[in-house]
């Protein structure tokens, strides 16, 4: 049997710590304005407090993509609209645009273009489509990664009038990686800030900035957990969200 430690205890779940500081972030001034100082300080961002979108596990390819129009009203219009952004992602890869009608895997049986998303990574690869690669800033990317980046949803989403922080969690586990593919998560989502910038207007002029938040590390390029436990609990937070973050204190910075 288990001991009877209340589920606060015991809960050890990155995505709920990352809602409540979603939550902290939305119902408290002081959160939000002590968060924008360490942001800036961090990484000489400027999130405006008083204008703060707040997204949890935001997918914004992916429903950028969808609100291209519905896709079981598959028009001329809409296969135009999924060709341009197609044309745009290809173009920035140097992949010859021919290639969407050139290669099955673009389509579905009904002819359909694909979301990056269901691309097949075999299929890409038998095609030779995953040595087109591109180098920017010391990473290395191929169709396949933009694959990975359709799929991925960051942690935490800040938008702000001039800036976005996207923000990756690490509780216990490490960066998800695999040798053998090639696939790199803060890799991915390196990429996913510069399609975002790439193929969404509303993004394009903003500063991005990609942060760790982590248990421990030395980093100028990653925000602790300790500091987020600082400032939820000097702010006018519930009880349960300053309980839920005095536990993780306790937990990990005895």
């Amino acid at each position: 049997m288990f001991n009877d430690k209340p589920y606060a205890e015991v809960n050890r779940e990155e995505r709920f710590f990352c809602f409540l500081f979603a939550h902290a972030l939305l119902m408290s001034r002081s959160v939000r304005f002590g968060f924008a100082k360490l942001a800036k300080e961090k990484y000489n961002v400027h999130l405006d407090p008083d204008a703060l979108e707040v997204y949890v596990e935001a997918a914004a390819l992916r429903d950028y993509w969808f609100n291209l129009g519905d896709p079981v009203s598959y028009s001329e219009k809409m296969d135009k609209r999924r060709r341009e952004v197609l044309e745009q992602i290809l173009e920035y890869f140097k992949v010859p645009s021919g290639i969407l009608d050139k290669h099955a895997l673009f389509k579905t049986s009904m002819g359909k273009l694909w979301s990056p998303s269901h691309w097949n990574i075999n299929a890409l690869k038998n095609a030779g489509l995953d040595k087109y690669n591109f180098i920017d800033g010391g990473d290395q990317y191929n169709l396949i990664d933009v694959k990975w980046a359709f799929n991925a949803k960051p942690d935490i989403v800040l938008i702000s009038p001039e800036s976005m922080l996207v923000i990756e969690a690490k509780l216990e586990s490490a960066e998800g990686c695999n040798a053998a593919s090639g696939y790199g998560q803060y890799k991915i989502q390196r990429l996913i800030m510069k399609l975002w910038k790439l193929l969404i207007p509303k993004f394009a002029n903003k500063q991005l900035q990609f942060a760790l938040l982590k248990v421990k590390g030395s980093s100028e390029k990653s925000i602790i957990w300790s500091k987020l436990t600082e400032l939820i609990a000097k702010s006018d937070a519930d009880n349960f969200t300053r309980e839920s973050f005095d536990i993780l204190k306790k937990r990990y910075y005895p």
